[in-house]
């Protein structure tokens, strides 16, 4: 079947120009000269790839006339011009466009390949993007959806004003219902419990972020708009949640709990803000069921554990408190043993074994990590040492990259002084980079990746499908393994979801020339299902937790 290119140009001798290049190969032209005539030919006969012919300045200068162009996201975009300099295609590619081509540099090979490549990772795109928003039983939005739409929102705050309200609501013993009616009864809770939700909430999106845990978001112009919204809101809630919910054939009167945080009233922190919610829902469901509270300073924060520990970082530095320990990773075609995974553990001399989600998200708020992370590379350049001079290989052995990290100007510069000093070898090294930190400044990150990829480090994306991709940079930066987050893996092979979306990953990666190392592996029917789609490696609990280097060399001596 022959490529369908719908082509935006208002220079007839160039649509002529086009037409007689791509005439040459397998693909059906359509021509529009303006972006309404555009949109409205996408909906009579939908293209596979939209072609903008155009000055590229121009185009960077007018981005707002072009952004309806993108509503259709699984049409990938494509700007063409004569020349096209590498600066501008990178800024194109931040303008959400899918690529660019330089009509003089072009082979008619490249452009075959280029549109066929862009149509497959558009389409993969999509399907992981819509398997990754909804939840499956309800059919809503599901957590991950939730959040980002949350962060969304109150980075508009920021920008623009404006108010929200994030209503957290839960089923009261949920658990102990399902043990004793069973969980398609629990099922049919659910379902009802979302329609009376959707019911209510007008126009507010509605999410289910946990097993009986619901969301709604709340927005409006200002902050006394939004409390009359959420009044309503409540209202409307407490009239349908005390009617009690039907379960074969008798009616079950089930309490639920609900907790309001708003913003920027409690601030604009999306975790904050969600934790304030919860914390005002607990408060509620001290109560008679069916109740609700709105957050309050006073009555819900307790004092945090994670403040008394930044002031201990530094003090733990100094007194090399911290401790690498490192998981396996399994070659799924071998069995072997072919890297590990660094993690960084707190030996604290009140606390004890202190675990990274404690003090990580600490350290990188206060931006501690920088010298902890630095610290985490120079310490598994020491302990490679000692796996070398044991006799030992590895191929790679991975150590994570905050987002935090890059924003520190001399971080390529440290790296590079620490490799010299230890000795590194840097075929075996990589950096596990999480979606956040590889899009939080493309052209920043960017050109750190690749003065480090020429001195031979290579990157792997860590927690791969939480985030968001931009899947023409995962083209052109040199990663090369994707890891699946623990997330997708844990409810293998039962969840029809996890298991379309792990095999969409894992089709995507090979497509990128990519490795795919699977997360989280607890149990052998995940292992089965892993090694039955094609997963290159995994690492988890079912072959051993993350152990400290001593006990990591034992393994490799056994292995």
């Amino acid at each position: 079947m022959p490529i369908k290119i719908l082509i935006l140009s208002s220079h007839s001798g160039m649509r002529d120009i086009l037409a007689s290049y791509l005439s040459q190969h397998n693909l059906a032209l359509d021509y529009v000269d303006t972006i309404n005539g555009l949109l409205i030919r996408v909906e009579e006969n939908i293209p596979h790839i939209i072609l903008v012919y155009a000055e590229p300045e121009i185009v960077l200068n007018s981005l707002e006339a072009y952004t309806p162009i993108f509503r259709h996201s699984y049409i990938p975009v494509v700007i063409a011009h004569h020349q096209i300099a590498p600066e501008i295609g990178i800024k194109l590619l931040d303008a959400s466009f899918s690529d660019y081509i330089s009509l003089f540099d072009l082979t008619d090979e490249a452009l075959t390949r280029s549109f066929r490549l862009l149509i497959q990772m558009k389409a993969k795109n999509a399907e992981i993007m819509l398997l990754r928003q909804t939840d499956l039983l309800t059919d809503i939005k599901n957590r991950s959806c939730f959040y980002r739409m949350l962060e969304n929102n109150l980075a508009n705050i920021l920008r623009c004003g404006g108010a929200l309200a994030l209503v957290s609501l839960d089923i009261d013993d949920f658990k102990a219902f399902n043990q004793n009616m069973g969980y398609a009864a629990g099922d049919q809770v659910l379902l009802d419990l979302r329609d009376r939700l959707l019911s209510c909430a007008r126009s507010s999106p509605v999410f289910r972020t946990d097993g009986d845990e619901f969301a709604i978001l709340v927005t409006a112009p200002t902050t006394a708009s939004v409390k009359a919204e959420v009044d309503r809101l409540l209202a409307a809630l407490a009239g349908v949640l005390y009617l009690g919910f039907d379960v074969a054939g008798h009616n079950n009167i089930i309490g639920t709990s609900i907790g309001v945080a708003f913003a920027p009233e409690n601030g604009v922190n999306a975790d904050s803000l969600t934790n304030q919610a919860n914390q005002a829902r607990s408060r509620a469901k001290r109560m008679h069921g069916c109740s609700f509270s709105i957050y309050e300073q006073s009555k819900d924060r307790t004092p945090s554990y994670q403040g008394l520990l930044e002031a201990d970082i530094w003090t733990a530095l100094k007194k090399e408190q911290f401790q690498l320990y490192y998981q396996p990773r399994i070659d799924l075609l071998s069995g072997d043993i072919v890297g590990a995974e660094a993690l960084i553990r707190w030996n604290h001399p009140e606390h004890g074994l202190i675990m990274p989600n404690d003090f990580i998200p600490v350290s990188e708020h206060t931006g501690q990590i920088i010298p902890l992370g630095f610290w985490a590379i120079w310490q598994t350049g020491r302990d490679l040492k000692q796996i070398k001079n044991a006799g030992f290989s590895l191929a790679k052995v991975g150590v994570n990259l905050s987002f935090r990290q890059f924003q520190d100007d001399h971080l390529v510069q440290t790296i590079h002084r620490i490799i010299e000093s230890e000795e590194i070898d840097t075929r075996i090294f990589e950096f596990e980079l999480t979606e956040s930190a590889l899009f939080s400044d493309d052209q920043h990150v960017q050109k750190c990746i690749e003065q480090l990829s020429k001195i031979g480090i290579d990157f792997s994306l860590d927690d791969f499908g939480t985030g968001y991709s931009s899947f023409s940079l995962l083209q052109k930066l040199p990663i090369s393994s994707l890891k699946i987050d623990r997330s997708f893996v844990a409810q293998l092979p039962d969840s029809h979801d996890d298991t379309e979306i792990i095999r969409a990953i894992i089709t995507l990666a090979h497509n990128l020339k990519m490795r795919v190392i699977a997360e989280g592996v607890e149990t052998k029917a995940q292992l089965d299902f892993l090694i039955k789609n094609k997963c290159d490696q995994v690492q988890g609990y079912f072959f051993s937790p993350p152990v400290p280097l001593s006990e990591f060399m034992k393994m490799l001596k056994a292995d």
